[in-house]
C-alpha cells in the first residue's frame, strides 16, 4: 500500500465519500493535504505519497520530457494506485462509489491515467496543471469515458507544463463526451484561491448528486 495521510470528515454519516490527493513531482503527501480545510466537510481526505524517491521528495514516474512518462515506472504507479484505491473502502469504511481523485502536475497525470483506464473505479478526476498520458500505452476504451466527470484547471502562465497541455486534455475529453468542467487561470504552475473555490463547488455538486440513502 502507498504511504498516506488521512483526515476523516467533520460530518460523517454512514460511509463517507473520499478524495485521494496525488502530489506533483518531487513533493510528498504533506503537500496537498493543506487544501483539505477548504473542501467539503463531508469528504474523507486521503493524501498519498508517490512510490519512487526523488530527493528530497517523491515522484510517480520518470519522464523523457513533459507529456511523455517513462512507461515502466508509470505503469507500476498506475497499478499501485489502482490497488490502493480498491483497498480504501475496507480500510476506512469509505463509500466505494464516491472516491474522487485530485492531482497536481504529475499527480494530475496519475489521476487522468486512472480515469482513462479504469473510469468505473472512481467518481471523478480533478486534474490541476497536468496532462492526460495519451501516449503512454494505457489501455483506454473511449466509449467508457462518455459522461465521466472531469475537472481540469490550468494556468495560462505555466512555465513547467504549458497551457497547451491543458488545452489538449480539454480537447480530448470533449471529443470522447466526458462531463468536463474546464478552467484556465492567470497563474503559473500553482493552485490559486479562485481555482480552489471552483473545485470545491464542483465536488459539492457531485456529492449532492450522488448522495446515497442510509
Amino acid at each position: 500500500s502507498l504511504v498516506h495521510l488521512i483526515q476523516p470528515p467533520e460530518r460523517a454519516a454512514g460511509s463517507p465519500p473520499a478524495v485521494v490527493m496525488l502530489h506533483g513531482r518531487g513533493s510528498h503527501e504533506h503537500d496537498l493535504i493543506g487544501l483539505a480545510a477548504h473542501l467539503d466537510r463531508r469528504l474523507f481526505i486521503v493524501s498519498a505519497r508517490a512510490p519512487f524517491a526523488l530527493n528530497p521528495g517523491f515522484h510517480w514516474y520518470d519522464l523523457y520530457q513533459i507529456g511523455d512518462p517513462e512507461p515502466k515506472t508509470f505503469g507500476q504507479s498506475v497499478e499501485l494506485l489502482l490497488k490502493f484505491i480498491d483497498e480504501l473502502p475496507a480500510a476506512y469504511d469509505i463509500d466505494p462509489k464516491r472516491i474522487f481523485l485530485i492531482g497536481f502536475s504529475q499527480g494530475a497525470t496519475m489521476a487522468g491515467a486512472i480515469a482513462l483506464s479504469a473510469p468505473a473505479r472512481i467518481a471523478g478526476a480533478i486534474m490541476l496543471s497536468g496532462y492526460l498520458p495519451l501516449t503512454s500505452g494505457l489501455e483506454v476504451d473511449p466509449n467508457n469515458l462518455a459522461g465521466r466527470p472531469f475537472f481540469v484547471g490550468h494556468g495560462t502562465q505555466d512555465q513547467v507544463i504549458p497551457i497547451t497541455f491543458g488545452r489538449l486534455t480539454r480537447d480530448y475529453l470533449t471529443s470522447v463526451g466526458a462531463d468536463l468542467s474546464y478552467h484556465e487561470y492567470p497563474m503559473a504552475h500553482q493552485i490559486i484561491w479562485p481555482e480552489l473555490e471552483e473545485i470545491n463547488r464542483w465536488l459539492t455538486e457531485r456529492l449532492t448528486m450522488t448522495q446515497t440513502s442510509g
